[in-house]
């Protein structure tokens, strides 16, 4: 369970950093030659975020609400990415929400973009599902293991092997995340 909480936790700090070095490229980048998924995702997930409450918040009310919803719409209309928003993996990082998540800031095939480096740290060739597969399997078990307190099928080697497994993935998506990003940059400076 730990593995996959600090996974998704990685996902949030690492995408929300790098779409926040958007904003504070110099010199600054033009939203409308940003990736036209990001634009829409920074738009509705940012609008959509200020709008709806969430359980633990206790300002449920509409126009309670509105200071926050100004807020957004302004940061929108000045051009900014709303980096802690869209960040919000909202669950446990399957291989559909890391795909997804990565989508929207325009790597569309990310574990064929990944494949290569991803090998590489693994040590050997990989199938082409691998990494999707393992990934699901990890957030899978956690599944099991959280909603049942049961870990009698969980073996210590398979604890390193995922540990491994997801040690590879984050220095893999890392290096690409970051060298995406910077093209990103490059394109709507």
């Amino acid at each position: 369970m730990l593995m996959v909480a600090a996974f998704e936790n990685y996902l949030k700090e690492v995408v929300a950093e790098l779409l926040e070095s958007i904003n504070s490229a110099t010199p600054s980048c033009d939203f409308n030659k940003l990736p036209s998924a990001l634009q829409a995702q920074t738009v509705y997930t940012g609008l959509q975020a200020a709008m709806t409450a969430k359980a633990w918040d206790p300002v449920k009310q509409r126009e309670h609400r509105l200071p926050g919803v100004m807020h957004a719409v302004t940061r929108i209309a000045r051009g900014e990415i709303l980096s802690q928003e869209i960040a919000d993996t909202a669950g446990n990082p399957n291989a559909e929400q890391v795909k997804s998540m990565f989508k929207i800031i325009g790597v569309s095939d990310l574990f064929g973009t990944i494949k290569f480096d991803f090998d590489s740290a693994w040590g050997s060739p990989t199938a082409q599902t691998f990494i999707a597969d393992n990934l699901d399997a990890v957030v899978q078990r956690r599944h099991v293991v959280a909603h049942t307190a049961s870990i009698l099928s969980t073996s210590r080697s398979d604890l390193q092997e995922w540990n491994r497994f997801l040690l590879c993935l984050v220095t893999t998506l890392d290096a690409t995340l970051e060298r995406h990003i910077a093209q990103v940059i490059a394109d709507a400076q």
